[in-house]
């Protein structure tokens, strides 16, 4: 299975809204609408939305991984949807409960992906976008692509600085706006779900806005979404090394720009408080 590194797993152009990501501060009832954002180098065919996402379109190498037991502090493996509805089991068994059925593309019409945590051969156990945060579950290998990149994310909450690694070497350092003490990011390890960016520039969101898998613990719902926390822009960079947003992690646009250059889905964010 061949590195993804510079294959750039996004989210494909199509009709979408993440008003609910919480960390914006608009004050309008209105927020700015965003759409999944098309790779600055395509990688595959915009699809129409609940269209199934054909992992070979992504140019993915997608032969199996050798079975083991911990996947590598500097390499993570992604499982990218390959059916249109995923079905998660409490264990690696076709007995188990289903707890959760996720459709393919995502409510952003972009690729559902997931981050292993352990391969079984016909089974990996993953990482889920849903409450409560760190809930993992297990989707059949046949159901899913696999890829590996060498990329993580790191978020200082304290030091008001977001971090990229790439095989274990920093390559990425920039101030961050982080949440205020009244609507705190919880700690713990997410990982990049979706890239979007706004249909109008200059908005609360910024230039792009990544997904993350958690969810904010104070707000159940934000502004009519789910309270998921996010990476985003903004268009008030003086807010930048300050306590401000609502849960996300703002950056300058310029910096999150740079990111969408590189950075596949799938990224470990690791957030310490």
């Amino acid at each position: 299975m061949d590195p993804i590194s510079r294959r750039r797993l996004l989210g494909v152009a199509g009709a979408a809204s993440l008003a609910g990501l919480a960390g914006c501060s608009a004050a309008s009832a209105r927020r700015p609408s965003l759409v999944s954002a098309a790779p600055r180098r395509q990688v595959g065919t915009p699809r129409p939305a609940r269209q199934a996402v054909d992992p070979s379109d992504l140019d993915l190498d997608l032969e199996g991984l050798e079975v083991v037991e911990e996947i590598s502090p500097n390499r993570s493996v992604i499982a990218i949807a390959s059916i249109p509805q995923v079905e998660v089991f409490a264990s690696p068994s076709e007995d188990s409960e289903i707890t959760h059925v996720m459709d393919n593309p995502t409510l952003t019409n972009g690729p559902l992906v997931f981050l292993t945590i352990q391969n079984a051969g016909d089974w990996q156990e993953v990482l889920l976008p849903v409450r409560p945060n760190g809930s993992s579950g297990w989707v059949r290998t046949t159901d899913v692509g696999l890829a590996e990149h060498l990329f993580r994310i790191q978020v200082d909450l304290q030091d008001f600085r977001m971090r990229v690694f790439e095989d274990g070497q920093p390559i990425f350092d920039a101030v961050a706006g982080v949440a205020a003490n009244n609507t705190p990011t919880p700690g713990g390890i997410y990982y990049t779900t979706e890239l979007l960016a706004p249909l109008i520039p200059n908005t609360a969101y910024g230039a792009f806005a990544y997904g993350l898998s958690g969810f904010s613990e104070v707000f159940e719902t934000f502004n009519g979404g789910p309270g998921q926390l996010g990476i985003h822009g903004t268009n008030e960079p003086e807010t930048l090394g300050t306590a401000v947003s609502a849960g996300c992690i703002r950056l300058h646009n310029d910096d999150i720009g740079r990111l969408t250059n590189f950075l596949p889905l799938g990224v470990p964010v690791t957030v310490n408080v």
